[in-house]
């Protein structure tokens, strides 16, 4: 069978792939902190609702309401209007890690993904609540390497991360981290990882290019991503309250 790809309808992603990214695999968007990985990688969201898809929503480092005013924002779609094809994963460090801890309402899943368990129990539970589509599923999640922060589950996550982004299923995967810790640990995620993009921010100026993929082809020539100056600031204050706050939390996990 041919590999199916998806690509959303964005000339600036279509000069780094081509053809999209790989249905079934996993694709990593990697960079600094704050360089605006989230703000690509809700492209591929939009695009994929709008082709009639269900999409799982890991919310690692911001709530759901700076996700749907963002992409309302960016991409004029209202995530509200796709009702139940929009499963929320939200990430609480301040719960107990363990599965029985888990809280599971009519939209949101919620836990303190920092443990594997709860992790896998998470992304299943939130796969077999998505609705079936002709589509399919897409799972998106950013800043996973705040996981790794946890001195208790860290180097499991690592082992979890990678296992996960070698995966060949049916479920594509877009994952987002960043490069400013962790650098041996992201890098292994980035080598299992079917398709890397690299993103870097100079001057309020967001790029990206392909690093390389197993699949599909990719431009290594950066491109500029046409974000607006405020559109950066509003992704750069969420890192900095992350670092600010989530990450002590997890350093005590």
């Amino acid at each position: 069978m041919a590999l199916q790809t998806f690509l959303p309808d964005h000339e600036w992603m279509g000069s780094v792939l081509p053809d999209g990214i790989p249905v079934g695999r996993t694709t990593l968007i990697s960079g600094p902190g704050g360089s605006g990985k989230p703000l690509i990688g809700f492209s591929f969201v939009d695009a994929w609702l709008r082709a009639g898809g269900s999409v799982v929503v890991l919310l690692t480092n911001s709530g759901a309401d700076f996700v749907v005013e963002t992409m309302r924002a960016l991409y004029d779609i209202d995530l509200e209007e796709h009702g139940d094809r929009v499963v929320w994963v939200d990430f609480d460090p301040t719960m107990e890690p363990s599965v029985d801890a888990m809280e599971r309402t009519a939209d949101t899943i919620r836990g303190n993904l920092v443990a594997p368990a709860v992790w896998q129990r998470a992304l299943d539970d939130a796969t077999d609540r998505a609705p079936e589509t002709e589509q399919g599923t897409l799972v998106f999640g950013s800043a996973l390497n705040l996981f790794l922060f946890s001195p208790t589950y860290g180097d499991e996550m690592v082992e979890e991360f990678v296992d996960l982004a070698g995966a060949d299923d049916e479920i594509p995967r877009l994952f987002s981290v960043s490069t400013s810790a962790f650098e041996a640990e992201i890098d292994a995620v980035e080598e299992a990882s079917d398709t890397v993009l690299m993103t870097r921010m100079e001057e309020m100026t967001l790029y990206v290019r392909g690093e390389r993929s197993a699949s599909v082809p990719i431009s290594e020539e950066e491109v500029t991503v046409p974000f607006t100056p405020e559109d950066i600031k509003r992704i750069k204050s969420v890192a900095e309250e992350t670092r600010d706050t989530i990450i002590p939390t997890i350093k005590e996990i």
